[in-house]
């Protein structure tokens, strides 16, 4: 398989996409975390080849996509990158989303429902509005300075992510995440800049109990239960009874940006079901 990458404009700027054009029926969108890139899914894209095409984006204000002027929603994202979207003269499609990028697959599924097939959010974030307030202690600058301070700043917030604590219980399943996956998200998030937390700003304006509940298509949750937001996925488990869920032992918040092998079987038989 080959992964190819492409620009296509919007208004803004433009937005920097993989894809794999091979398959046919519904394609399938992937949208990223905070603050990674598109390049996360190439695990995923490299375990689904064939099955569907499929375009990876890199969200305003991360990967090589154009640096936004404008406050951070994502209903701001949405609407640039279905401008995206229409210009790559995609019609319908599956969305899948991971962590923040839950967000735009359920912004789109709530403003879009004539387009949008189903959504499949991995590390759903389901805060509640006083949660999210709360939580704006994660967001903080990282400027870069001559001491090299910001990659530092960076490293430690990426070790911690990478879900590098030792299982809860002796004998518990537990695969660590590869040092390669270290390195691209230290990376990406060096280039996302002194507002690397641009998208963990938008998640925190985000209602998204409000918004998934607008959702009309068919939904997958899934988790790694060592995710870091895996309570979230347990509350909207219980507030979206019509959902389906898909949960792995030993894996956590990048489950689906190493372990494409394991997760793509579920996508596909979620897919061919409901499309």
């Amino acid at each position: 398989m080959a992964i190819r990458k492409g620009y296509v404009d919007t208004r803004d700027g433009q937005i920097h996409y993989r894809y794999n054009e091979v398959g046919s029926d519904i394609p399938i969108l992937f949208f990223h975390m905070t603050a990674s890139s598109s390049a996360s899914f190439e695990s995923m894209m490299e375990a689904l080849d064939g099955f569907r095409p499929m375009y990876a984006f890199d969200l305003p204000h991360y990967g090589q996509s154009f640096m936004p002027t404008a406050e951070p929603s994502y209903e701001y994202v949405a609407d640039v990158l279905m401008e995206a979207i229409d210009n790559l003269g995609i019609g319908r499609f599956h969305c899948f989303g991971h962590h923040g990028g839950t967000n735009v697959s359920a912004q789109m599924a709530a403003t879009h429902p004539d387009r949008v097939a189903s959504i499949m959010l991995a590390g759903v974030t389901y805060p509640t509005m006083e949660e999210s307030e709360r939580n704006k202690v994660i967001i903080y600058d990282n400027p870069p300075d001559i001491r090299g301070s910001q990659a530092i700043t960076a490293w430690t917030r990426v070790v911690k992510d990478c879900d590098t604590s030792p299982p809860v219980e002796p004998g518990a399943a537990f695969y660590p995440v590869p040092a390669e996956i270290y390195h691209r998200e230290l990376i990406d998030t060096l280039m996302a800049g002194t507002e690397w937390h641009w998208g963990y700003r938008a998640v925190f304006k985000h209602n998204m109990p409000d918004v998934l509940a607008l959702a009309k298509c068919p939904i997958l949750l899934i988790a790694g239960r060592r995710d870091i937001v895996f309570f979230w996925h347990e509350r909207a488990k219980m507030a979206l009874p019509q959902a389906e869920v898909v949960e792995r032992d030993g894996y956590g918040t990048y489950y689906c940006t190493f372990a494409g092998q394991d997760l793509a079987p579920f996508v596909k038989e979620f897919i061919t079901r409901v499309s």
